[in-house]
């Protein structure tokens, strides 16, 4: 499963959608199926699609192009944590593989790793410590 996330000025993700076997355009007009409320973004900015087991990525002529991973791209093919940068929007591209020798159907879902800031573990194991004391 592949998603492109919309990121927050403050770093956060503020929406996210399942990028699914048909391509998906991404602009500031009502006919994008990503639609996004910036100004600086081209009607239809960019198109992201499936071939294969590859994302590919496609700027659609925008003014002020589509940046992936800090580079221009008129194309590219999309990596996992890939950063694309249209107008003054960031997105994060993320794709989640499918396990090997596994089948999507009756699969359960698979768990993100959340990781603690250093500061909030060693309090939680300090906590745990003193417990068992």
């Amino acid at each position: 499963m592949a998603v492109l996330c919309l990121i927050g000025e403050d770093g956060t993700m503020v929406e996210r959608w399942e990028i699914t076997g048909q391509p998906m355009s991404v602009g500031r007009d009502e006919t994008a199926e990503v639609i996004v409320n910036d100004g600086t973004l081209s009607r239809r900015h960019f198109l992201i699609w499936r071939e294969g087991e590859r994302f590919l990525l496609k700027d659609l002529g925008s003014q002020n192009g589509t940046w992936v991973d800090g580079k221009l791209a008129q194309g590219a093919v999309l990596r996992h944590n890939d950063c694309i940068l249209a107008g003054r929007t960031l997105f994060l591209f993320s794709e989640h593989p499918r396990a090997a020798g596994f089948s999507a159907k009756g699969q359960p879902p698979t768990h993100d790793t959340a990781f603690l800031p250093a500061a909030l573990a060693t309090e939680k194991a300090a906590h745990k410590l003193a417990g068992s004391a």
